[in-house]
This record gives structure tokens, C-alpha cells and sequence, in this order.
């Protein structure tokens, strides 16, 4: 049998100190190696040694005399034991080579690096003082080697073994080491042109071999991907210096090169002064000529126990790995400079994330860094609400699959990045699968025929790395072997010619793989039935908006990089909740928008509607377009009032679309009216590829409702008219969105709060006693902390913030008005708030009074939005307003405890029985009051909470922050309405949050407002409502227990004396209860 069998080794820092350990390896080392031989019915041919033979290159040849040293206790004794000769140990230097007492400080900094260029001129230029560190490790192998073929820095050498002449070229990559260790990385480099000149030397040989002390991604990042492409000229490369085994794969291959990299053989790791398991071992590559492939036994050195080498079942449970052999280096190479030509490619393939690292320094560099997984259906959006996660489709379970895929997506739900990650992943694994992706945007093929098949050719040649060529007939010869993966980009279903040019396409190529992103509308989902099937049986994918967890992994990624972020969560929130105000498309591009604005300012939080419309729109239309003239001539401002009188022609017809005809003449008539040029402007395309207009059944329509309703707020600024009648009381509700946009972009806004004022006002004197009766508010609930229940284990339930978000995303989601049924002229039901309460019939007030609850609090939330859009109004008008509005929110959550208990009273006890009907166990009267008193006492503790979060989203802003303080004085002796203003100052995160709290609890004496004050609490632990912090978790338990001390005050120094005594268990135990139950017993 043809074979060749390599010792290889590396790293054995060897240093007359360790003498005594290192004889003990190296003894343990050689038995090792001839009972692998015995076992494999292998011998050693050739040992090839990765550097870092010895510990000081400056001890080399004087003082300890390492060189000498090691030779004769690991080279020679390892040597004569496997019965090798000399000249088949080949040997590379390591950074411990180099002898550091020769390095010129100035020398050094002459030879850093900043571009390829500067790389290749050191090596040309190389002369004997750049290699003075090393210059005792040359004179030692010439006068070790009789054969030595040396170039100016590394060198090279032919052996015949077995009837093969194998070819080694020994790189010096440690050269440009001065000995710092980890901080090298991505600073050495060993030039493309040492690499040359040493591989024309074995050029001819059989087998070839490529020594080098450290692994490729150690070198500087201007010369790896063209080192990486010489390499696959070799058969095998060997390199050592990696330490750690969770650092770098052992071994590993690429372009059919094998790479592996050896453990050190010494030092041993410690930790707390014992030996440990880690990364010491060797490996024997058994290379067999006949069958061409190469085994890799690796073995370890387990330290802790048996004190001896065995299989590296830490590195691979069989302690092996095998690899076919492929010395065809043209072919390789050519693989190569596909690959990584494509691969570069597709990491810069994404205009609109190009665009945005132009006008954003700090955003994320690469689509890793900020790509999430879409959420994948074979649902639309529209039944999304119906959709369990178990329905959703992962993309690594999609790769894993052969079939076809059609993704279907609206405008920037991320079609284009989702194909780009796609061809990202399959290049990453090129060695497993041998797939190629192929990039086509139909928008954008060749004119010539066959356009697909020109397409695939061209993209392939034109991707090629640098200089490399390859022809037309390799391309097709590759879609012929099915290698291929096609990502069609842009696809018009309309267009009946693309559709069979495409079916052709897929027919043709069948044996290849195909994913297709066809475009949706906003309004509605596209049919799938109306898809063509181009050929081949595809699985339908629907792209779904991101949910909340998605915008928190965006955010958290972008948010990596910035070392001022400690907690994304308010971003989060923010965004989330701006979006569901405004019910504005949670797509990645929209989220990617808020983060650049977010970058720009990082006190930034989406608050203001107005203000982030026009900041996201500015954006949009002007940094974040390649045409320089679009950004130029036709400023911001002069869209803006395009767009807006647009708006503002569809409100006066109250239909908001046009027909293309319609569109075609305003268009005209305004830059008639303009003195503008449409050739210049672009108007008539621009806006539609940005995606504020778009084409719906033929109609032209705003792509979101929400852009419509803020240029109509635009044209409100200018024309007082028209601000008057969204303004008027009977309109104003429709015009809710409009309103708040207004507002955020006027900043005072006294006259419309005032406005507002006098309906809330009138509702507020009218039902005063409803707000009164909640500063005696009582709840009759037990809250007891009992001991048993301390210790026990309920620690299972406590939502993730991934469940958390889910829930939010469930109750936040709108139905969709299409454009055609969309009109800001019906007609509104008065407001009266009383007539809920004093309604006397049933029957048929029920539709009124939710009809009219739904209205007052429209308004509520039109006039809280507006207060927090007012940063310029003065804080006694802000004052005043707030007041208005939380006696209105009070005035709310009154109505809806005197609903409860009207309720209650007129649930009668066959009502009751007749919904159990069935239960074996009938309940007694006694037993249905109590379960309705039950009922009423689960509304007051809950709905204040949940009115809470309603205010939070409404009027949220920390600028409050002083309004709210002058408040809360005023409020001593109102202890529900303090009880609200405090938590809206804690919910908003204003100040120190616990001790703010802590105070209050200690000051406040109320039993039923303490009872509100741990259900809060619960909710803030529950809810991870200040994020995952344990600091604050632990501050939380601690504040809900000193609630339980006050609210049990025959047990309180029994209590206090335990809970202070054990606080972390207690800490522990009740933190455990909550997860479990959600409350306290």
C-alpha cells in the first residue's frame, strides 16, 4: 500500500525549568505514538513540528542553550524511539523563536501594515535586519538540513517517501512576532509572495505539504483571503499556536485542503493550582494514496485523573475524522475565487443596508451583526393573529430541506436581506453541501437571450476574487451538475412574459435548487392561488412583520457596538408602542430606520409621532437615496408639500386613493403649477419605490394609512381651514391620528389641549364622585404570606421576555382599512360619560354605552398624546392638563368598577348555575356570592394596573417628570390618586425607582392601596418590566416583602426577625412562588 504517515506536533515551549514535566510528556508522548502505530498498523514516516519548540528565543544559543536543550530531551529521543531519520523532522518557528532582544523598536513600527500593497513591498524589500530575530533558527537549519531549499524568508524541501515525492514548504509566520501573544492577531502576515516563491520549488512533487506556526485567521485581514486561495495549492496544511480547544477546529477542510492545527504538548493548563483537561495533544494523519483519503488520529493528554494521551473524544467522539483527497489544484483554486468572489458579494449585496452605513457610522458593519430570522408561515399576515408559534417555519430547518420556496413579502419586510442571509449560509457551508448561490434580480437581467441563463453566467464572472477567470461553458457546466442554488429577486406575477421566461428557466435547471421572493400588496394578502407554479412544485412562505421579539433582537444587535447602552428595553417599548399607536408596519428596514435615528441621538426614543415621521420620512427620501440629484434639486421640503397636498386632495373627494389617471393629472398640473420638470423631479416613480405610494387594485394609495394621516397633519400646519375642521368637535375623533401628528410637530399646542379641555372638563365635574370614591377604595382580598409557602419550589412559570413579547404582540394587533373603505366623514356619537352609569334600560344601551365608553376614551388618549407631544408648553399648563387627564383616567376605571358590580348584582343564581350546567359539584348560594365577591375584588386589584399601562402608552414621556412632583404634593390626602401618579413616575423610570418606592411604602398607611402596591410590584417582577436585572429583582422581592410585614402586623417581628435573618432564601423562595402562581396566597 501507498501511504504516508505524519507525526505532527507543536507547541512545546521547552525550558530548562519544566525539564523534569517536559521528560514525563515526552516519555508518555513516544509510548503514545507506537501504540497508535500497533493499533493502526501504521509507522511514521515523517514528524513535522508547528513551532514553538522552545520558550525564549533569546535563550536559543547562550544561557540555557533551549535549542540544544530540546533536541536532546523531545527531538532525538522521539526520533530514535519511531526509528525516523533526521531529515524527515521538519521543523517551523514559532513567535517563541524569536529572540526579542534583537527586535528595533523603530524598525517595528516601520514595519506595520495598512493596505496589501504595503505587505508585498516588506516582503520584496525583505533584508537580513528584518529577519535578525530570527536569524540564529536559520543558521540552525542550515547547518541541520544537507537539502534545505531556501528563499529570502522560509524555505522549502522535497522527500521521497514510499514511492511519492512529497513536497513541504515551511512558512515563516513568525517573522513579523515581537512576542505579545493574543494581541498579534489579525497584525502578522507572511506575503503572497513568499508563499509563491516557495511552492514553485514542489510544484512537480505528489503530495504537498504547508507548514506554518499560526492558523490563517491570525494573519493581518488584507493578505487572509489571498493567502487562503494559496493554500489550496497544497494537499495539506499544518499550523500550531492555538492553545485554547474551543479557539479554533483542530481540524477542518476547505476547498478539499485539509487544515490541522495541533494542540500544544506543553505547558499543562491549571486552574486553582491542579491539573485540568485542556488543549495538549498531537495528531498522526494517515494519508492513503490508493483509496485518497486522509485519516486524522487525534489524541489528547487527559491531565486530571489518568495523567496519559488517549483518543480525543473531546475533540470528536471517535477521536478521528476523515477527508478525500483532491489534488487537482486548478480546480480547487478555481472553487475558491467562485466561493469567495461571491461571497464578498453577498456581504455588501444589500443597497439599503449600504446606504445606511454611509449616513450611520455607528451601525452595524455586517448582515450577521444585524440580521434576525423573519418570522416564516405558510400563513398570511392577515390570519397571523390565528397562527401558534409551532406553525412558524424556522430558516435553519429550511435549509436543511430540497424543496423550492416562494417567500412572499411586502415592501421591506426584509425579501431581499432574507436571500442574502440565504446565500450567505450556504457559502458558509460550501464543504458540507457544494452548493453555489446565485444572485438574479429580475429587475435587472440582461437584454440578450436567455436572459436567466446570460444572468447566471455573468454573475458567476463577474464575482470571480480579484484577477481570476473562468468561461461561460464551466458555468453551465456547474448548473448542469445541479450545483446551483438560484435566489430570484423582485418577481412581477403580473408580468406574463417574466412568468414564462422564468417557467423555461425552472424547468430547464430543474436538478438545481430555487428560492423566489414575490412582492405583496400593503392592504391585503396576495392570493396564492394566482401564483404561477414557474415549472416546479414550490412551498408558499408568507414574510410576517416583525413582533415584538423580533424589534428586541434588532435593537439588542445594533446595540452591541455602542458602549453607552446598558438596557435596550425602553428603545424597545418605544418603538414597539409607537408603531402599534400609529399602526405603522413593523418591518426590518422601518426598524433599521429608528436605530440610525437612535444612533444620531442617543437620548433618542420614538415619543413624539410627528417628529419621528419626519425624521424616519427625511431619511427616507433624502440620505437614503443613491441618486444624488433626487436629494439635490427637489429638496425634503418640496416632497413634503407634494405629498401633503396630495393627502389633501383625497380628503376632499373622502376617498383616499386615485385612479393612474387621476395621479397622472395632479402630478401634471403641479409641476405646471411649479415651474418643476417630472424628468427631474422623478416624482412619478420616486415615491413608489420608496414605498410611501403604492398601487392597490389598480388605485394609487399612501403605502401606510399612517403616512397619510401625517401629511394631512403637514397640510393642517399650512392651511388653517382644513386645521379647523379636524379640529371640530365632531371630527376630531376620526382625525385622531392627524391630531397627534399636529401637535408633534407645532410642540406647544395650548389651544388645541384646551379644546379638548372643555369636553373632559364637562365630563370630569359630572362624574367628580366617581373619581372621589376611589381614594376610599377597599379591597377586601387576603394577602398573607404564609411560612410553608416560603419553602416551597414554584419556580417554573415566570414568563420569558420572549413569552412577555408574544403577549404583547396579542394584544396589539389592528385590523387593516383598506384605502377604498377608509373615510374621515362619519358621523360620531356624543359624548356621555354619565349615561353609562345611570342608564336604566338594558337591553339596548349596551351597544350605546360600549360605543360611547370606546369615544370618551378616544378622546382620553387624542388629549394625552397631545400633552406629551407639548415639550414647549409651559409647566403650569402641563400641570394643569395632567391633572385633567388622570382625573379622567380615574373617572374610567370608576365606571368600570360601577359596571362590575352592576354586573355582579344583576347576575342572577340560576345565571350562574346555568353557565356550570353540568358540574357535578353544584355550588351553593353561599359559595356563588362568595366566587361574585371574588370577581369584584379580581377588578379592583387588576384594572388599575391595566389602566396604568394604558397611560403609560398614552402619555409617557419622562418631560413630565416636574409636572407630575407638583402634583403628587398636591395629593397627600388622596391616597388612590397618589397611588396613580407615583406609579406613572416609577412605570416612566424616572429618578431611583426603589428608593423612591421604598419611602413610600414605609409612609403609606392605606391596607387596600398597599394591597395595589404588591400587585404592582408582582406585575413589575413578572413582567421583567425594568429588564433582566437581577440588582432589581432582588430589590423588588425585598420591597413586596416589606409590604407583607406591614400588612400582617400580629406577626410583624416574627416576620421582620426571619425575613432579616434569611433574606437570600427568602429572596429565593418567594421569588420561586411568584414565578410559579403569578401572585402571593
Amino acid at each position: 500500500m501507498k501511504l504516508l504517515n505524519i507525526l505532527h506536533i507543536s507547541d512545546a515551549h521547552i525550558q530548562k525549568k519544566d525539564e523534569s514535566e517536559i521528560r514525563k510528556i515526552v516519555a508518555k508522548l513516544i509510548n503514545d505514538v507506537l501504540k497508535v502505530q500497533r493499533e493502526k498498523g501504521i509507522k511514521i514516516d515523517l514528524v513535522c513540528f508547528t513551532g514553538d519548540l522552545i520558550q525564549r528565543g533569546d535563550k536559543a544559543n547562550k544561557d540555557e542553550k533551549q535549542m540544544e536543550f530540546a533536541n536532546m530531551i523531545l527531538v532525538q529521543p522521539l526520533l530514535d524511539k519511531l526509528g525516523v531519520e533526521k531529515d524527515r523532522f521538519i521543523i517551523v518557528p514559532g513567535n517563541h523563536e524569536v529572540d526579542t532582544s534583537k527586535i528595533v523598536k523603530a524598525m517595528e513600527k516601520g514595519l506595520l501594515v495598512t493596505s496589501l500593497e504595503e505587505i508585498n513591498e516588506n516582503i520584496i524589500d525583505m533584508n537580513a535586519s528584518y529577519l535578525e530575530r530570527l536569524d540564529y533558527f536559520y543558521k540552525e537549519l542550515d547547518s541541520y538540513y544537507e537539502d534545505i531549499i531556501r528563499e529570502k524568508i522560509g524555505y522549502a524541501f522535497v522527500r521521497e517517501i514510499n514511492g511519492k515525492k512529497i513536497g513541504i514548504v515551511c512558512i515563516d509566520s513568525a517573522w513579523r512576532s515581537s512576542g505579545r501573544g493574543e494581541c498579534e492577531r489579525g497584525l502578522m502576515y507572511v506575503g503572497q509572495k513568499q508563499v509563491k516563491d516557495l511552492f514553485k520549488h514542489i510544484k512537480n512533487t505528489d503530495f504537498k505539504i504547508c507548514m506554518m506556526h499560526h492558523p490563517l485567521d491570525w494573519l493581518s485581514d488584507f493578505e487572509s483571503t489571498l493567502i487562503e486561495r494559496e493554500m489550496t495549492k497544497f494537499d495539506i496544511v499544518l499550523s500550531g499556536h492555538v492553545h485554547e480547544n474551543d479557539n479554533k477546529e483542530i481540524c477542518r477542510q476547505n476547498m478539499k485542503t485539509i487544515y490541522s492545527t495541533a494542540g500544544k504538548l506543553y505547558p499543562l493548563d491549571y486552574a486553582c493550582g491542579r491539573k485540568v483537561d485542556g488543549y495538549n495533544g498531537y495528531s498522526i494523519l494517515n494519508i492513503d494514496f490508493e483509496t485518497n483519503l486522509c485519516t486524522i488520529f487525534m489524541r489528547t493528554y487527559f491531565a486530571m485523573g489518568r495523567e496519559d494521551f488517549d483518543i480525543a473524544i473531546n475533540v470528536n467522539e471517535n477521536g478521528k475524522t476523515v477527508y478525500p483527497l483532491n489534488g487537482n489544484t486548478s480546480e480547487k483554486q478555481m472553487e475558491f475565487n467562485i466561493i469567495n468572489g461571491i461571497h464578498k458579494y453577498f456581504k455588501h449585496m444589500s443597497e439599503t443596508f449600504s446606504l445606511i452605513k454611509e449616513i450611520d457610522s455607528q451601525s452595524p458593519m455586517t448582515l450577521d451583526q444585524v440580521f434576525v430570522d423573519p418570522i416564516l408561515s405558510e400563513e398570511s399576515e392577515y390570519v397571523k393573529e390565528n397562527m401558534d408559534e409551532k406553525d412558524q417555519v424556522l430558516l435553519e430547518e429550511l435549509l436543511d430541506e430540497d424543496s423550492n420556496i416562494i417567500f412572499l413579502g411586502k415592501k421591506e419586510s426584509g425579501k431581499t436581506s432574507l436571500l442574502q442571509k440565504i446565500g450567505l449560509l450556504y457559502i458558509e457551508d460550501y464543504e458540507s453541501k457544494g452548493i453555489i448561490p446565485i444572485h438574479l434580480d429580475m429587475r435587472q437581467l440582461p437584454k440578450k437571450k436567455d436572459r436567466l441563463t446570460n444572468a447566471t453566467k455573468y454573475f458567476v464572472m463577474n464575482n470571480m476574487l480579484d484577477d481570476a477567470d473562468i468561461n461561460k461553458a464551466k458555468v453551465m457546466e456547474l448548473v448542469n451538475d445541479g450545483r446551483m442554488v438560484f435566489l430570484i429577486d423582485n418577481i412581477d406575477i403580473s408580468d406574463e412574459v417574466q412568468t414564462m421566461m422564468l417557467t423555461k428557466f425552472v424547468k430547464e435547471n430543474k436538478n438545481n435548487r430555487f428560492f423566489l421572493t414575490i412582492k405583496e400588496d400593503f392592504f391585503q394578502s396576495l392570493d396564492i392561488k394566482k401564483i404561477p407554479e414557474y415549472g416546479e412544485n414550490f412551498k408558499k412562505l408568507y414574510i410576517h412583520f416583525f413582533g415584538k421579539a423580533q424589534i428586541r433582537e434588532l435593537v439588542t444587535k445594533w446595540a452591541d457596538k455602542r458602549e453607552d447602552v446598558i438596557d435596550v428595553n425602553d428603545v424597545v417599548e418605544k418603538i414597539d408602542g409607537y408603531c402599534n399607536q400609529i399602526n405603522f408596519a413593523k418591518t426590518p428596514f422601518n426598524v433599521s430606520i429608528f436605530m440610525v435615528l437612535w444612533d444620531s441621538d442617543k437620548n433618542f426614543v420614538p415619543q413624539n409621532e410627528g417628529i419621528v415621521m419626519q425624521n424616519y420620512l427625511e431619511i427616507l427620501l433624502e440620505k437614503l437615496s443613491p441618486n444624488e440629484s433626487d436629494r439635490s434639486t427637489y429638496s425634503f421640503q418640496i416632497k413634503q408639500h407634494f405629498l401633503s397636498n396630495l393627502a389633501y386632495k383625497m380628503f376632499q373627494k373622502n376617498e383616499y386613493y386615485f385612479t393612474k389617471e387621476e395621479f397622472d393629472d395632479y402630478l401634471y398640473e403641479y409641476h405646471k403649477n411649479k415651474g418643476y420638470i417630472e424628468s427631474k423631479s422623478r416624482f412619478s416613480v420616486l415615491f413608489f419605490e420608496k414605498g410611501i405610494l403604492s398601487v392597490f387594485n389598480d388605485l394609487v394609495v399612501f403605502g401606510y394609512t399612517s403616512i397619510l394621516e401625517y401629511y394631512l397633519a403637514v397640510h393642517a400646519k399650512s392651511n388653517n381651514e382644513f386645521l379647523q375642521i379636524i379640529l371640530k368637535k365632531g371630527n376630531r375623533i376620526n382625525f385622531r391620528n392627524e391630531i397627534c401628528f399636529y401637535s408633534g410637530l407645532t410642540l406647544d399646542c395650548k389651544e388645541l389641549l384646551d379644546s379638548m379641555a372643555e369636553t373632559i372638563i364637562e365630563s370630569i365635574i359630572e362624574s367628580i364622585d366617581v373619581a372621589e370614591k376611589l381614594n376610599k377604595l377597599e379591597i377586601m382580598a387576603a394577602f398573607k404570606l404564609q411560612k410553608d409557602e416560603l419553602v416551597k419550589s414554584l419556580n417554573e412559570n415566570r414568563p420569558t421576555q420572549k413569552e412577555i413579547d408574544n403577549i404583547s404582540d396579542m394584544t396589539n394587533t389592528k385590523s387593516v382599512i383598506f384605502p377604498t373603505e377608509l373615510s374621515k366623514k362619519k358621523s360620531n356619537i356624543k359624548i356621555d360619560a354619565v349615561k353609562i352609569i345611570n342608564s336604566k334600560t338594558e337591553e339596548n344601551n349596551e351597544e350605546l354605552s360600549e360605543k360611547e365608553t370606546e369615544d370618551f376614551y378616544a378622546l382620553l388618549q387624542m388629549y394625552g398624546s397631545v400633552l406629551k407631544n407639548a415639550e414647549l408648553l409651559d409647566n403650569k399648563y402641563k400641570i394643569n392638563h395632567l391633572e385633567n387627564y388622570m382625573y379622567a383616567m380615574n373617572i374610567l376605571l370608576g365606571e368600570i368598577f360601577q359596571l362590575s358590580e352592576k354586573f355582579k348584582e344583576k347576575l342572577s343564581i340560576e345565571h350562574f348555575r346555568k353557565d356550570i350546567d353540568g358540574d357535578e359539584n353544584v355550588l351553593t348560594v353561599q359559595e356563588i356570592e362568595e366566587t361574585k365577591n371574588l370577581y369584584m375584588e379580581a377588578v379592583k386589584i387588576s384594572c388599575p394596573i391595566a389602566i396604568q399601562n394604558m397611560i403609560l402608552e398614552n402619555v409617557g414621556t419622562p418631560k413630565l417628570e416636574k409636572a407630575i412632583d407638583d402634583l403628587l404634593s398636591k395629593k397627600t390626602d388622596k391616597p388612590f390618586e397618589k397611588f396613580m401618579f407615583i406609579f406613572l413616575k416609577c412605570d416612566l423610570k424616572i429618578g431611583n425607582v426603589m428608593n423612591e418606592l421604598k419611602r413610600y411604602i414605609q409612609n403609606e398607611s392605606s391596607e387596600s392601596i398597599l394591597k395595589l402596591i404588591l400587585i404592582k410590584l408582582i406585575f413589575y417582577y413578572r413582567m421583567r418590566f425594568f429588564g433582566t436585572n437581577l440588582v432589581i429583582d432582588n430589590c423588588l422581592l425585598d420591597l413586596i416583602i416589606a409590604i407583607q410585614i406591614k400588612l400582617n402586623p400580629k406577626d410583624n417581628d416574627k416576620i421582620t426577625k426571619s425575613i432579616n435573618s434569611n433574606k437570600a432564601i427568602v429572596r429565593k423562595k418567594l421569588a420561586k412562588q411568584i414565578n410559579k402562581c403569578g401572585t402571593l396566597n
